[in-house]
């Protein structure tokens, strides 16, 4: 248990700042003397200072500079040159050129290479002794699935097939305002020998059934034919309207 010690307005001082790693213990019975003489240990939390005290050490052996730092310098000291070695890996453009960055950290602080070689920091130790995987893994780019590539070899892409079916076709045939008379002119002989007769050799054309449809609606029941034009109609309804728009001899 340690001891809460109160604080002397007199001569605490509220500009400094004391570590709790570095509390003194201080006995149950406080006197004048030993506040006189007891003093806390003074933490520098200076980043600029730190950096100047490592940077600007004499040249020598890199086991003498060690042994000359203190204890939280020493701690300090791998951390930096991890960080500082770090953040010039990510600057760097081009991805080859991380191997010259020790060259570079060792030329800008002093320090051997070997030393600064020692401290790993992920993109080049994959570099220098990765697996296959790991290689793999960085030239490796995956694609989006929005995008739609036109070509996959020097072949140009087929067309994708419609779905159409004979409704479909049969109601855009019918929405138009052109005659169903027109459309059967411009057929070819195929088509033309399909619709109106059989034909005889079945092995080479697939025939389908023929179907006679209504000229306004494309109904199939109760069809019957106009007495003026010979268009088929197959309700009231139709009848009056293939007057009032389709019948040709009114």
């Amino acid at each position: 248990m340690h001891s809460v010690e109160e604080i002397n307005p007199r001569t605490y001082n509220p500009n400094v700042y004391f570590s709790s790693l570095n509390q003194p213990q201080h006995s149950f019975k406080v006197s004048k003397q030993s506040q006189a003489t007891a003093r806390n240990k003074r933490v520098n939390y200076s980043l600029a200072d730190l950096e100047a005290r490592i940077y600007n050490q004499p040249k020598g052996s890199d086991q003498d500079d060690v042994s000359q730092l203190r204890g939280s310098e020493k701690h300090a000291l791998p951390d930096l040159l991890r960080s500082t070695k770090r953040f010039m890996e990510l600057d760097t453009e081009n991805y080859q050129d991380i191997r010259e960055v020790p060259t570079l950290l060792s030329n800008i602080t002093g320090l051997n290479k070997d030393k600064i070689d020692q401290t790993n920091t992920g993109i080049l130790s994959e570099l220098q002794g990765g697996s296959n995987s790991s290689r793999q893994r960085i030239a490796k780019f995956d694609l989006p699935k929005s995008l739609n590539l036109l070509y996959k070899s020097s072949k140009p892409p087929k067309k994708p097939k419609k779905s159409t079916n004979r409704i479909s076709a049969l109601r855009k045939v019918l929405s138009s305002r052109r005659s169903l008379h027109s459309y059967l002119e411009t057929l070819d002989q195929v088509n033309h020998t399909l619709i109106y007769g059989n034909v005889q050799n079945k092995k080479f054309f697939r025939v389908l059934p023929m179907i006679i449809t209504c000229s306004i609606c494309g109904g199939y029941s109760s069809i019957s034919n106009c007495v003026v034009c010979h268009d088929k109609i197959c309700s009231l309804r139709c009848y009056e309207l293939h007057n009032e728009t389709r019948c040709k001899n009114r």
